[in-house]
C-alpha cells in the first residue's frame, strides 16, 4: 500500500514540482523589440549577464525589431509559457501602440510582468548647427513653416512622439513624423541632415551630446538633470503632460507565479549588481526596481486615459 501511494505521488504530481523547482534546465531567451545597439538592446544585455549569474543558465537576447516592438511581443506572446521565452518592453508597448492600431496581443491578457526595473528620460535635440538655440526658436519657426519641420524618432506611439504630437495640437503646429526602428536609427537620420530634429530617448543622444554633434533643446521629463542645468523640462514650459516610460520584463500568458517569482527575485538582485549598474549610469537611466505586480497596477489604469489623448491627436488607425 505504502509502495503504491508513492507511485501515485510520483506519476500524478512530478511535472510541477520537478520542472519549476529544478527551472532553468536550458538557456532563456529575451526577445527585444528594437534593433541591436540601441538602448533596450544594451539594457537587456546588461541585465541578462547579471541574472545569469544567479539563474546558473546562458540568458540568449534576441533582437526583432519592427512595428514600434509589436513583433517582438507578438513572439513572445505566442510562446509556450514555461520560462524559457521572455520578452524586455517599454511601457509604450502597453498603454500606447495597441490603443493605435490592431496589434497581435492584449496587454491586459496575454503578458504577465515578471519586474519593471528602469525609468526613462527623453529629449528633443537638433544639430549643433541648427539655427534654433532654444524650444522657443523651435516653435516659432514651425508655427511659420507649417509641415516644413520634420522630427524622427525610434517608431509610431512612443511616449516621446505622443508627446511632440501634444506639443504640436496645443501649439497649432503641424510637423512631420518619421519614425524609424530603432533610436540610434533615429538620431542618426537628424545627424545626416533627413530630419531637422529628434525626439528620443537621452540615451542615444549622449555619444553626440558630448561630441558637441547635437544640442539639447528641451527635456520631455519631469526634473532638470546636474548634466544639462540649463535645459529645461516640458513642464517648465507650461505643458501639463511629460514622456512616462519605463523598462521592464514580461513572459506569456499561462507562466507559472512560481517561475515568475524566481524571475522576479533574480533580476530584482540583477539590478543591484556593480557591472550592470554601472552601464546604466552610462546610459543616463534611473533603475527604479517595482514588482511585476506593482507594475501592472501602474499601468493599467493609464491604458483609457492613454486611449482618449490618441483619439484627441487623431492617432487612433483601428
Amino acid at each position: 500500500m505504502a509502495l503504491m501511494a508513492t507511485l501515485l505521488v510520483v506519476v500524478f504530481f512530478p511535472a510541477n514540482g520537478l520542472s519549476q523547482g529544478s527551472y532553468p534546465e536550458r538557456p532563456i531567451s529575451i526577445v527585444v523589440g528594437f534593433g541591436a545597439g540601441g538602448v533596450q538592446d544594451l539594457c537587456t544585455r546588461a541585465l541578462s549577464k547579471a541574472a545569469e549569474k544567479e539563474l546558473g543558465q546562458p540568458i540568449i537576447v534576441e533582437n526583432k525589431p519592427g512595428g514600434s516592438g509589436v513583433i517582438a511581443i507578438a513572439m513572445v506572446a505566442k510562446a509556450k509559457p514555461d520560462g524559457y521565452t521572455l520578452g524586455h518592453a517599454g511601457t509604450s508597448q502597453y498603454i500606447q501602440v495597441p490603443v493605435i492600431r490592431q496589434t497581435p496581443y492584449d496587454p491586459f491578457t496575454d503578458i504577465v510582468d515578471i519586474i519593471k526595473y528602469a525609468d526613462l528620460p527623453f529629449g528633443v535635440a537638433v544639430k549643433t548647427d541648427a539655427s534654433w538655440n532654444t524650444f522657443e526658436q523651435l516653435l516659432a519657426y514651425a508655427k511659420a513653416s507649417p509641415g516644413k519641420v520634420t522630427y524622427s524618432t525610434a517608431g509610431v506611439g512612443l511616449a516621446h512622439h505622443i508627446c511632440m504630437e501634444r506639443i504640436g495640437l496645443e501649439e497649432g503646429i503641424k510637423w512631420v513624423h518619421v519614425p524609424f526602428k530603432s533610436g540610434p536609427e533615429a538620431v542618426t537620420a537628424t545627424l545626416g541632415g533627413h530630419t531637422q530634429v529628434v525626439a528620443q530617448m537621452i540615451p542615444d543622444m549622449v555619444p553626440h551630446l558630448n561630441a558637441g554633434k547635437l544640442k539639447l533643446l528641451l527635456l520631455l521629463s519631469e526634473t532638470r538633470w546636474a548634466d544639462f542645468p540649463n535645459v529645461p523640462t516640458i513642464l517648465e514650459k507650461g505643458y501639463k503632460f511629460h514622456a512616462f516610460s519605463s523598462f521592464g520584463i514580461y513572459g506569456p500568458k499561462g507562466l507559472p507565479e512560481s517561475i515568475r517569482e524566481k524571475l522576479e527575485t533574480v533580476i530584482k538582485k540583477a539590478t543591484k549588481d556593480s557591472s550592470f549598474l554601472a552601464t546604466m549610469k552610462q546610459l543616463w537611466i534611473e533603475v527604479n526596481v517595482l514588482s511585476g505586480k506593482e507594475y501592472a497596477a501602474r499601468w493599467k489604469p493609464q491604458y483609457h486615459e492613454m486611449e482618449k489623448v490618441l483619439r484627441t491627436l487623431g492617432l487612433v488607425e483601428k
